[in-house]
């Protein structure tokens, strides 16, 4: 069994739905293996897209997948990107940041991401051994610029701490952020990003 046929059977066994294969015109990213896809996941209530080859051939293999509440074509967009940037730019790994460059849905103030543990997956689907080692799953969250602020000021146990405590909303595009200003929020206003580096060249530590 391939390394694609053996990730992609992980997912199945996992989100018990078969998935459609999305890829992007040819030749956008010679980089990545010409097998290299983002599946779609329909699922019962959610959307959930993931990489397939981000990183193949790679000693300490990662893949990254994303949930929405509903289909966005993005979604494909920005894993693509991710994963050409991983490979070309700077490895990517849990607790990191990147900067997405524009909203991951119209209107919304999320356009950074955190590559979390899948804390909201069931035991066993953080990782799979296709015969070539270790691959792990990232739940990749869309969050603000002042949360990857946060972050990179507290750390990543003090994020994940406070999405904890404030029961974070991971599928409302419209969520407002947990962090302004350097406090927590609670003033009800969506914090948009005015950050003009691009989504190739961030990714924070």
């Amino acid at each position: 069994m391939s390394f694609e046929q053996c990730a992609t059977a992980h997912l199945v066994e996992h989100w018990a739905v078969e998935p459609r294969a999305r890829r992007l015109t040819a030749g956008r990213f010679p980089d990545l293996p010409s097998w290299f896809r983002v599946l779609e996941f329909q699922r019962k209530r959610v959307w959930c897209y993931a990489t397939v080859g981000m990183t193949a051939g790679e000693p300490d293999g990662l893949e990254v997948f994303l949930v929405t509440p509903e289909e966005n074509p993005r979604a494909v967009e920005f894993l693509y990107a991710l994963a050409h940037f991983h490979r070309t730019g700077a490895p990517v790994g849990l607790g990191h940041t990147v900067n997405f460059g524009e909203e991951l849905w119209d209107g919304s103030g999320l356009d950074h991401g955190f590559l979390s543990f899948p804390y909201i997956e069931a035991p066993g689907f953080e990782s799979v051994d296709c015969g070539d080692g270790r691959t792990d799953f990232a739940w990749l969250i869309p969050i603000t610029a002042n949360e990857r602020d946060y972050k990179k000021e507290y750390g990543v146990e003090a994020l994940e701490t406070l999405f904890e405590e404030n029961s974070l909303d991971y599928l409302n595009p419209l969520r407002a952020s947990l962090v302004a200003g350097g406090a927590l929020a609670g003033r009800g206003e969506v914090l948009g990003a005015d950050d003009a580096e691009e989504f190739e060249g961030v990714v924070d530590r």
